[in-house]
């Protein structure tokens, strides 16, 4: 049997092995850590950062008006003109909903508050808003898509 030399050449080759726990590390007396090191039990963690705001730090005057601004232009006649998925969301009154709004990139952008997206359109000459839908005032039926 090669490699096999007895109970001493077993015993030889294993001798750092040893049964039990492991051995304590030296002690060298007078080191209590670094400065500013805390050895006691686990601290718990701060707490997380609050999310954004809703409202960027532009102030809520200029968000309210360039959410009317970017809006009204959505539900103007150059743009219906040409964007089939708006039409596409609208349904047989020409209404569509605050949260489809909400989501579009641009918008989103601004901030995701509905309230303030409803609130910020009001004055508006162009868009008229009711129980959380919006649609252009006065010609809406000329942009209804047959379905």
């Amino acid at each position: 049997m090669a490699g096999f030399h007895g109970r001493q050449g077993f015993h030889r080759r294993h001798a750092h092995r040893q049964w039990g726990p492991p051995p304590s590390p030296p002690h060298y007396g007078g080191f209590s850590g670094y400065p500013g090191w805390s050895y006691g039990p686990p601290q718990p963690m701060p707490p997380a950062p609050s999310p954004p705001p809703s409202t960027p730090r532009l102030g809520t005057e200029i968000v309210t008006l360039l959410l009317r601004t970017q809006i009204e232009y959505y539900f103007s006649e150059d743009n219906l003109a040409r964007n089939v998925h708006l039409k596409m969301q609208m349904d047989e009154e020409g209404w569509v909903s605050v949260h489809t709004i909400a989501s579009f990139p641009r918008v989103k952008r601004l901030t995701n508050d509905v309230v303030l997206i409803l609130r910020s359109l009001q004055p508006s000459p162009t868009v008229e808003v009711e129980d959380g839908k919006m649609r252009r005032r006065g010609t809406w039926k000329k942009w209804l898509i047959r379905r």
